[in-house]
């Protein structure tokens, strides 16, 4: 498994390689592409290159202290399409819950209306 470190830089990395092929990627840019609130460095991306590359997420043909040319394997892709479908999945069980708790809600206020009214009719108020 893969920590959330690993998976941005993953992440990013599939962005940057839409295509099937190896591509240049500077790791300066790299480190300016990782959220902040990881606070990682040029060393942390190496490490997470280095893990990717490890669990065969990725594979790497050459790397220097600036540059490192890539490849997401099919691994990689797939942990980032998975991601999607569970964030596609994760929005339409909220909205069938908002659908839900508004029919419930609806239902809630017509039975509660419909008693008033008979104890309206029964007291003859």
């Amino acid at each position: 498994m893969l920590d959330k470190r690993c998976l941005a830089l993953l992440n990013i990395l599939n962005s940057e390689c839409v295509n099937s092929g190896y591509k240049v990627v500077s790791i300066e840019d790299l480190v300016l592409s990782m959220p902040l609130s990881f606070g990682i460095d040029i060393d942390g991306v190496r490490e997470c290159l280095y893990t990717l590359s490890e669990k065969e997420y990725i594979s790497v043909k050459y790397q220097d202290e600036k540059e490192v040319c890539l490849c997401p394997l099919t691994k990689g892709r797939l942990v980032f399409e998975n991601k999607i479908e569970e964030e596609l999945d994760s929005q339409r069980s909220k909205k069938t819950y908002f659908l839900y708790s508004m029919l419930g809600a609806f239902s809630g206020g017509v039975i509660s209306g419909l008693i008033v009214a008979i104890i309206f009719a029964l007291t003859g108020v």
